[in-house]
């Protein structure tokens, strides 16, 4: 017996000596899973690179040799073979989440969870005996436990089914999903987090009972359970040069009716948020720094924000709303020094600011409250931006919508990359009896708007009963600082927002209006490169206030156009973007302006656009554009449907061995001639074309060069010169499609060689 208490006495301090090694060996890799259900989640990394992660009372920190420190229970780790950290939960669901996680978890998992008092390293040799095993063994007389008869390679097995908090020593202490609240980052909110746990949860309640949240006229009628839950939220921290990666899982946080954003993101570091899944941020309804809370806020304006996404996954950032229909200090969606997004779907309720540059590459943002910057703000390829201004409506007094762009920094301003694509759309503005001016859809002062992709500006409507009502200009700006607006590549359209007045004047936006400065001479260039086009739209039912491009502006096509329309309309598509159409009639070009008149095609000629100038010294003169392809004809029996001619056939007592083309296999087919090609397009997978050689002679006389057969399935171009050099006019061909074959034959020999 005496054999068998030291054979367990020396397992005790065996175990206990392995305890004490593990606080220094380096772990296995675990991704870190915070729950911002059960409290306030914070990341910190300092300026040597170790990692604090913080939940509830609990927190883990990850030196830079490896090694582990853990306060309370630790943080919870999923053994994926990571170094992720991962922030997940709901925070509007505390109660459930918890009550979920107690029901879920067995008896054995608790008393795997539980620590033995040997494996408490504070302990005495004479306190060092298990509840479970040593002292259940004396009493019973020092009979072997089953534990103490394992064979060696029992024992080992034994070790192997032991949980994981039991196996890997740094798991030994209970896990907990809760994570710990945070403020702004300051020394006086790291000395409340050092404080004990008793001391910081009487505080939390105090906080919670007096609600003391800063200046808000919030209600405060959520329940305290409630609104404790709204005080959980997310805190990043990064003082270290690398980027701190941080996985949003699902995550949900609502900061309810206090003045905390939903993210805060602090320290002089970058930080990359990458999101997994559906995550929904929304910043608290009390007042930061004049404005509500935001969603995501970036504290330094020289950290970049990342956001980068895994397919299907999205970010919902919304900041806190007001309740007044004159409240205009909403929170942002997202504010942010440098903010870029790759290869994510972000919306932003609130709006975005940036005070430095961004980047939008191969992302969608939508931005619901615009996008102002102080830096440049750039769409890249496989880039989508749409910005839109706030809407405002009024009983009484002036209403003035939100600008969907702005900038107003040196250097600042927006760049459309070749593959991206811009949609701004000012806020409408509605008062019952004051006077309603709509938003712009791009404002700035310094700096201007270079395109190479898709951009389309839309100035806000204006509605008011009894008083003026002013549209949204496209662009607005001042001459002393707004000095661009560059068209490289692509169609940019700009076009005002209308307006309408029951009792008063009314006056639609501009295309372009940049305010004259007294005694200032500079002026805004407008150019248009080689390849770009700028579409002027006047908005439907307009007078004849605004609508044009007007200002100090210095126009310089270079290669390029400028179309104006009139009568023009908003089309919203359902993909959320917008398409502006309309009349065109005019465009400037190389220094002059030019007249429209357009030709519609027909079966036989092809839509055209006659420009005639109406410049000085060059009045009168005319070039065309060729818009559309002839129609060519649609025979139905034999007779065109368009055009009433009847389809040229072989007469059966013809003394000419010449045939016609003939299409069999099908009803109907469409002709017409483009550019030298002669197409013949039947609507069906197997067709035949036939003919002689002579008939190709014919065409070629017309200026035909290649004969193009169209089926469903398949496109064949015959080249018409190498065909008349297999045989005479009189020769016969035979084109034959099935589904996506095809079988040329000349003469009765096959001729594949010369399908393209």
């Amino acid at each position: 017996m005496r054999l068998r208490k030291n054979m367990k006495r020396t397992a005790a301090a065996v175990l206990a000596l392995s305890m004490a090694v593990s606080a220094v060996a380096a772990p296995a890799s675990a991704a870190y899973i915070c729950n911002v259900s059960q409290g306030s989640v914070e990341v910190s990394v300092n300026e040597k690179g170790e990692k604090t992660i913080k939940v509830g009372d609990d927190s883990v920190t990850i030196k830079m040799d490896g090694t582990k420190e853990t306060t309370g229970n630790g943080i919870k780790e999923d053994g994926d073979g990571t170094e992720d950290i991962v922030i997940t939960g709901d925070n509007t669901k505390p109660t459930e989440s918890l009550n979920a996680e107690e029901e879920n978890t067995s008896e054995v998992e608790k008393s795997g969870e539980n620590t033995s008092e040997v494996e408490k390293s504070g302990e005495t040799e004479g306190e060092g005996k298990t509840q479970n095993s040593a002292a259940e063994g004396e009493d019973k007389g020092d009979e072997p436990t089953s534990q103490e008869l394992l064979a060696p390679e029992d024992e080992e097995k034994k070790d192997e089914q032991k949980p994981a908090d039991s196996q890997e020593p740094e798991q030994t202490e209970k896990t907990s999903d809760q994570v710990i609240e945070y403020g702004q980052y300051d020394p006086e909110a790291q000395k409340e987090a050092a404080k004990p746990a008793a001391e910081q949860k009487a505080e939390e309640k105090k906080a919670a009972e007096e609600k003391t949240y800063g200046d808000t006229n919030a209600p405060t009628s959520l329940s305290e359970s409630v609104q404790t839950a709204a005080n959980n939220v997310v805190k990043i921290i990064n003082k270290s040069k690398e980027t701190l990666k941080v996985i949003l899982r699902d995550l949900k946080v609502d900061a309810g009716n206090t003045n905390k954003s939903a993210v805060t993101v602090s320290g002089t570091g970058n930080v990359t948020l990458e999101l997994d899944g559906k995550n929904e941020l929304t910043g608290g309804s009390g007042y930061t720094g004049g404005r509500k809370a935001a969603g995501v806020v970036v504290a330094s304006d020289d950290a970049k924000l990342t956001i980068q996404g895994k397919e299907g996954s999205s970010l919902s950032a919304t900041g806190g709303a007001g309740t007044g229909e004159s409240d205009n200090y909403d929170g942002y969606g997202i504010r942010a020094g440098k903010l870029d997004l790759m290869d994510a779907t972000v919306t932003a309720t609130g709006g975005v600011e940036t005070e430095k540059d961004s980047n939008i590459k191969n992302s969608k943002l939508i931005a619901n409250g615009g996008i102002g910057t102080n830096g440049k703000f750039t769409v890249g390829e496989g880039g989508e931006v749409i910005a839109i201004g706030k809407d405002v409506k009024t009983t009484d007094g002036k209403a003035q919508g939100g600008n969907a762009l702005g900038f107003w920094g040196i250097g600042s301003g927006y760049e459309v990359q070749k593959g991206g694509k811009l949609t701004a759309i000012g806020g409408n503005a509605e008062s019952e009896s004051g006077d309603a001016t709509g938003g712009n859809a791009l404002w700035g002062e310094y700096g201007g708007i270079v395109s190479a992709g898709e951009t389309t500006l839309i100035g806000g409507n204006a509605k008011s009963g009894s008083g003026k009502a002013t549209g949204g200009d496209a662009i607005k700006g001042s001459c002393d600082y707004f000095t661009q607006v560059t068209v490289k590549e692509g169609t940019f359209t700009a076009a005002g927002g209308k307006s309408e007045s029951a009792t008063s004047t009314a006056a639609n936006g501009n295309s372009v209006n940049i305010t004259p400065v007294i005694g200032n001479d500079s002026k805004t260039q407008l150019e248009v490169q080689e390849g770009g086009t700028f579409v002027t739209a006047k908005p439907g039912n307009s007078d004849e206030n605004g609508n044009g491009i007007t200002g100090k502006i210095e126009i310089n096509t270079a290669g390029g156009k400028i179309e104006e329309m009139e009568n023009a309309q908003v089309v919203k598509k359902d993909d959320g973007t917008v398409e502006v159409v309309g009349d065109l009639v005019g465009i400037k070009q190389d220094g002059h302006s030019y007249e429209l008149t357009v030709m519609e095609p027909t079966c036989t000629t092809p839509g055209k656009r006659i420009y005639t100038c109406t410049t000085p010294g060059h009045e009168g003169e005319t070039y065309e554009e060729i818009i559309s392809d002839a129609l060519g004809h649609h025979f139905v029996e034999g007779v065109c449907t368009r055009c009433g001619a009847p389809e040229q056939a072989a007469a059966e007592n013809s003394s000419s061995s010449a045939v016609t083309l003939t299409v069999t296999g099908a009803g109907d087919y469409e002709t017409s001639i483009a550019d030298g090609r002669y197409i013949i397009a039947v609507p069906a997978e197997t067709a035949v074309l036939s003919g002689c050689l002579g008939n190709l002679r014919e065409l070629k006389a017309q200026g035909v060069t290649t004969i193009v057969f169209r089926t469903q399935l398949r496109e064949t171009a015959l080249n018409i010169d190498s065909m008349l050099s297999l045989g005479v006019d009189d020769t016969l061909f035979t084109l034959t499609h099935s589904g996506e074959s095809a079988e040329l034959t000349v003469g009765g020999f096959a001729h594949n060689e010369l399908l393209h």
